[in-house]
């Protein structure tokens, strides 16, 4: 027993490199370097040795990177604020600014109106006092007249799910939504509304909202939620409005995607014809009217020259980011000649499609040896989760620490290193090709076992298991009216919905790439037949 104990804290402290405060010192402030920090703030070292460190962090505002060295400090001031932020009894908290920093609406909720009317008198934030305040009103339109719109979204999307569907579910007239358009909070309430059908009342009260005063992605929604309640012509009004709103290709062709699923008008096909964005929607419409799509390039010129450094250092791949944000627009086409060393294809890809403008872009294969022993398929699989994940860059850090070619979050790779075959010896190593392929091959068989469709492997692999699997069996991808396509917009993560059609469009691309012939009409077709795409759908 005492040996399979030390074999398992050998592996599972394995996964945090050694860092010295001296490799800290040598390095210049950036992402890597915080990544440096937060490995060594998790090694047996000193408070001052983690008062060092974290004075040379880059970003301020990450949270990992704070409760980390919060656990080594002895810093009296940071002590003090984290001990605040614990307190869950608001009333027994003397100090004010303690108070403050305790303060949440979830927390206030909980206490009785008495006890709230307590509370009020000894905050001293004005933000603070009006939700404590707003708390204690009777849920109406005319008791919320008297707050701005800032005070009465943040009582919406702080109190709690079970607070909202309980009290705040409420028909709101035109001119009190209207009215709230003015705060940025604005966007979370809308998209909470529309996502969940317990808010009935707030759903039909977002029909006689006006979008003229908010975003693309607000405006989409709202067309989403006529769409559902059978207003069309309403729908593709709002369609129409965020389209003229997006900033991005994507959301330009979601739009005009939308409105040809609501009218059929071929017209918005021929819009998307003319996108030279390659996604879910514009592949769609190329299948629907037989047009090839043209404007990209998988193979690149390359040398036997060896680069002067390894794109496995997240460092180099740091200072190669800033020398392409320096470059001039016309000057890019030339950079990317300086990177036509064979181990830098997915820098002269990267810049390339820069300097392409993104209207031409790249599906490159520079890892395939290490993607031997899989079917076409899985190797098109492996591509379209690379591409999103780090756009082959094997060096590629994420700001929650996701490594390497394929994003493997820290958590993922310790719980790996205990199963797999010879384990990392540190977070480093992840930054290897042929390490973290190894490691994500491992993780997308097991994922495989219960998941057999592309896009269903790629919710997964962004948002987990757990949480795909609760999506999944909430009545979404079923036989219906503007289906598979509702359940696909309607995944309350942004993150892992927006993924999931970057990695299905990949797959399609990579497909093509590797000689096999895929329909993404069927793809989109086999969504909705569980026998086809997962295992928990299925009885037996």
């Amino acid at each position: 027993m005492i040996k399979y104990l030390l074999l398992f804290l050998l592996i599972f402290t394995s996964g945090y490199a050694k860092i010295k405060l001296e490799d800290i010192n040598s390095k210049p402030s950036c992402h890597a370097k915080d990544f440096m920090i937060w490995q060594f703030l998790k090694q047996n070292i000193t408070p001052s040795q983690a008062d060092a460190a974290y004075k040379q962090i880059d970003n301020n505002r990450s949270s990992k990177l704070f409760y980390a060295y919060a656990k080594k400090t002895k810093n009296k001031k940071i002590k003090y604020e984290l001990s605040c932020r614990n307190r869950s009894n608001l009333l027994a908290i003397k100090q004010s600014e303690c108070l403050e920093l305790a303060f949440s609406p979830y927390k206030a909720m909980k206490l009785t109106k008495k006890k709230r009317k307590k509370l009020a008198k000894k905050l001293k934030s004005k933000a603070n006092i009006d939700i404590v305040n707003i708390l204690n009103e009777p849920h109406s339109v005319e008791a919320y007249r008297s707050y701005d719109a800032n005070t009465i979204l943040r009582l919406f999307n702080s109190t709690g799910y079970e607070y909202r569907k309980k009290y705040l579910n409420i028909y709101l007239s035109k001119e009190f939504l209207n009215s709230l358009a003015s705060s940025y909070r604005i966007s979370k309430f809308i998209k909470r509304i529309v996502h969940n059908n317990r808010f009935k009342k707030l759903q039909l009260s977002l029909l006689k909202m006006d979008g003229d005063k908010l975003n693309s992605k607000d405006n989409f929604y709202l067309a989403l939620n006529h769409l559902r309640h059978n207003n069309k012509k309403d729908a593709v009004k709002f369609f129409e409005l965020s389209r003229s709103k997006a900033k991005y290709k994507i959301n330009v062709d979601k739009n005009n995607f939308w409105m040809y699923q609501v009218t059929k008008d071929k017209k918005y096909l021929d819009k998307l014809l003319e996108s030279m964005d390659i996604n879910m929607y514009t592949l769609y419409a190329r299948e629907q009217m037989n047009v090839e799509v043209d404007n990209y390039f998988c193979n690149l010129v390359t040398n036997k020259k060896e680069p002067k450094k390894s794109l496995s250092n997240p460092f180099y791949w740091e200072e190669i980011l800033k020398k392409i944000k320096a470059t001039k627009k016309d000057e890019l086409f030339k950079l990317a000649e300086t990177y036509k060393q064979k181990e830098m294809l997915p820098v002269q890809a990267y810049i390339l499609q820069k300097a392409y403008e993104h209207n031409k872009h790249g599906y490159i294969m520079p890892y395939d040896k290490y993607l031997e022993g899989l079917s076409l398929d899985d190797k098109a699989l492996f591509y379209a989760l690379m591409r999103q994940e780090s756009l082959m860059i094997p060096s590629a850090l994420s700001r929650s620490y996701a490594l390497g070619l394929m994003q493997m979050m820290p958590f993922v790779t310790d719980d790996l290193s205990k199963r797999i075959k010879k384990p990392i010896k540190n977070y480093d190593d992840m930054f290897v090709p042929e390490n973290n392929i190894r490691y994500s091959r491992a993780h997308i068989k097991w994922m495989q076992k219960s998941l057999h469709h592309p896009l269903f492997i790629a919710y997964a692999y962004n948002g987990g298991m757990g949480f795909f699997k609760k999506y999944l069996l909430r009545n979404k991808f079923k036989k219906g009216k503007y289906e598979p396509f509702l359940s696909m917009e309607m995944m309350s993560n942004s993150e892992s919905r927006e993924y999931g059609k970057k990695v299905l469009a990949n797959y399609v691309m990579y497909k093509k790439v590797l000689g096999e012939k895929v329909s993404i009409l069927h793809l989109f077709d086999t969504l909705t037949q569980p026998k086809k795409t997962d295992r928990f759908r299925v009885k037996g």
